[in-house]
This record gives C-alpha cells, sequence and structure tokens, in this order.
C-alpha cells in the first residue's frame, strides 16, 4: 500500500494541472479515489505517473481523473511506443543521409 501523502498528491496533481489548463472538472473526492491512486502507485513510480499524467493533457481535450486512472498503462505503453518510432525514424534518417552522401561522393 503507497503512502497517503504519496495517493492524495497524485491526485492534487491532477487537480493543479486541470486549474493550469483553465479545464473545468466536476470536484474529486478525494478520500474515494485515493484507491485508484494507490493502485497506480502499487504498479508504477510516482515519476512516470507524473509523465504519464502530462502527456494525458496534451493529448486529451476532456481529461478526467477515471480516464487517466484507468488508461495509466496505456498512456505509458503509447509514451514508449512513440519514444521507440522517433528513434528509429531518426537511425533510419541517417542512414538515408549517408546513403545519400555515399552516392554523391
Amino acid at each position: 500500500m503507497a503512502d497517503r501523502k504519496e495517493r492524495f498528491a497524485l491526485i492534487s496533481r491532477f487537480e493543479k494541472h486541470c486549474k493550469m489548463n483553465d479545464i473545468k472538472i466536476a470536484p474529486i473526492n478525494k478520500y474515494n479515489e485515493q484507491w485508484a491512486s494507490d493502485a497506480l502507485l502499487e504498479s508504477f513510480e510516482m515519476d512516470e505517473l507524473y509523465t504519464a499524467m502530462e502527456y494525458y493533457f496534451k493529448i486529451n481535450h476532456r481529461p478526467s481523473w477515471k480516464g487517466f486512472a484507468n488508461n495509466a498503462d496505456r498512456l505509458l505503453q503509447s509514451m514508449q511506443a512513440k519514444k521507440e518510432d522517433e528513434e528509429f525514424r531518426a537511425e533510419m534518417r541517417q542512414k538515408a543521409r549517408e546513403w545519400l552522401s555515399e552516392s554523391r561522393g
């Protein structure tokens, strides 16, 4: 079981992101939703969840706590796939540049 402060910190961070992005959401019952937060913290590191939360706010125009809590694993998988794709594309661009420079030279 995660520390109580960490459970509430995760929910508070979500509310803070909503305020920073000027998004109106229904009030979150922190005492009820702390268990969803606990489940997230049992599965993932706090830093990973904060990163996933930032990504969630970038890609979702109407975020919700339940949506984040239910899809955190998918968000992290999506972030990893995006990173791998960017690395692969960069490698392919580099190989293409090398091939072009060899064919010109």
